[in-house]
């Protein structure tokens, strides 16, 4: 089987059909460097679902209807099974398809459809009743990060990377006694997990053990001096303890406290002040299902760090690497939903940041996130300016999560507009 593809520049529109019907050849027809320029993408992208198929790439000129009239007759008089994509492409290649199906309706049969990438059902174009693709297969996170040219980078190649959480039902229990402590005053436990942090970062032997030691005093000095707060709580830090989360925490009179973590995974959980924020997040899209109980989101990925070009430059290389963090990306079926998570103030340029990363690896299909617990600005103003920004670049806000109950907050991650 041979599928014709009309070259769009939103990859999923290229690639699905091909993805769903496996067949021996696709014939790309477009532009020729865009496409070209998509070419090792597509392959990296096929090889990854242990799929052999040959790319042919047809140069048009699209504003030229004949000549796009001319390509398309002589692949329909020279591929004996084919069948035409009508996803992707521009209104005058389709124009031009329409125009090559009418000259061979009953002559030659010619199979043509459209697959709506946010439902993924399928339209017969040619409205035979025969729909040669029926089951359009969901993406991973993985797979959408590929299909737009880029690389997730795990934890194991770099130590900033992706990190791949363990929900257990231990972890899930912990999960719940933190935000608890956590939603009670964000800021108080923000400040609280900046020391926390900052004692494993500064013990060189902490990354490999569950103990980290250092001294406050100077850490406290450290942060006046950069015009920081340092404001540790002892009432976070015992009712961590009374958790069993943080299994000791020994202070000295010099200074020195030397704090012992329940595992790696409190460990990572309690040295950046967002990132319980984005598990909780994480794990109730985890938990989405719908009224049948089936799951929502397919797929998930937390912390996931991307490389826009899946190639690791090394330090002395000219070309330099494009990197981004994304706190969540959820899929469903084929559709990504970028989450950022923001457990303390922000303002405006976190939208540009996650409208930027979306843009990339989503294009019009992607769906936009803003999960806080509050806004950075009380002004009544500001706010509705962000408001109106976040708006306008189609980036869906949910606000003050930690004022929710938990029925509430997983209403919210199940109801996300996609």
């Amino acid at each position: 089987m041979t599928v014709v593809e009309f070259f769009d520049g939103v990859s999923i529109c290229n690639m699905i059909t091909c993805l769903a019907t496996k067949p021996q050849k696709v014939i790309f027809i477009g532009d020729k460097s865009p496409m070209k320029k998509q070419e090792e993408v597509y392959k990296r992208f096929i090889e990854k679902h242990c799929l052999s198929v040959e790319f042919e790439f047809r140069s048009i000129d699209r504003n030229r209807i004949e000549g796009i009239i001319s390509v398309l007759t002589d692949i329909v008089e020279t591929e004996q099974d084919c069948i035409f994509d009508l996803t992707g492409g521009e209104d005058l290649v389709l124009v031009a398809m329409g125009i090559v199906y009418q000259a061979y309706k009953g002559k030659k049969k010619i199979q043509m459809h459209r697959i709506n990438v946010n439902t993924r059902s399928v339209a017969d174009c040619d409205r035979d009743g025969i729909i040669p693709v029926s089951d359009i297969p969901s993406l991973t996170v993985e797979d959408n990060i590929t299909l737009y040219g880029g690389k997730i980078i795990s934890s194991l190649e770099d130590e900033d990377g992706t990190y791949d959480w363990n929900l257990n039902g231990d972890f899930q229990k912990d999960l719940s006694s933190m935000w608890d402590i956590c939603k009670e005053n964000p800021g108080a436990w923000n400040l609280m997990l900046k020391i926390i942090g900052e004692v494993v970062e500064r013990d060189r032997d902490s990354s490999t053990k569950l103990e980290a030691k250092a001294n406050l005093k100077q850490i406290e000095k450290d942060f006046t001096e950069n015009a920081s707060k340092f404001v540790w709580s002892d009432t976070i830090m015992r009712r961590l303890m009374l958790s069993g989360i943080i299994k000791a925490c020994a202070k000295e009179e010099n200074g020195n406290v030397t704090i012992r973590f329940k595992n790696e995974q409190i460990k990572r959980c309690l040295t950046k002040a967002g990132t319980l924020l984005e598990l909780m997040v994480f794990w109730f899209s985890q938990q989405a299902t719908d009224k049948k109980g089936n799951s929502i989101y397919n797929d998930a990925k937390t912390g996931v760090f991307i490389d826009w070009d899946a190639t690791i430059h090394e330090d002395d290389d000219e070309k330099k690497d494009t990197e981004n963090e994304i706190d969540i990306i959820l899929m469903k079926g084929l559709v990504p939903v970028f989450i950022s998570c923001k457990n303390g103030f922000y303002n405006e340029n976190e939208l540009y940041k996650l409208n930027t990363v979306a843009s990339r690896f989503g294009g019009p299909y992607a769906r936009k996130v803003l999960v806080s617990t509050y806004y950075g600005q009380s002004n009544a103003d500001s706010r509705g300016y962000f408001a109106q920004r976040a708006e306008d670049m189609g980036i869906e806000l949910i606000e003050g999560v930690h004022e929710l109950s938990e029925e509430e907050f997983k209403r919210k991650i199940r109801n996300i507009k996609c």
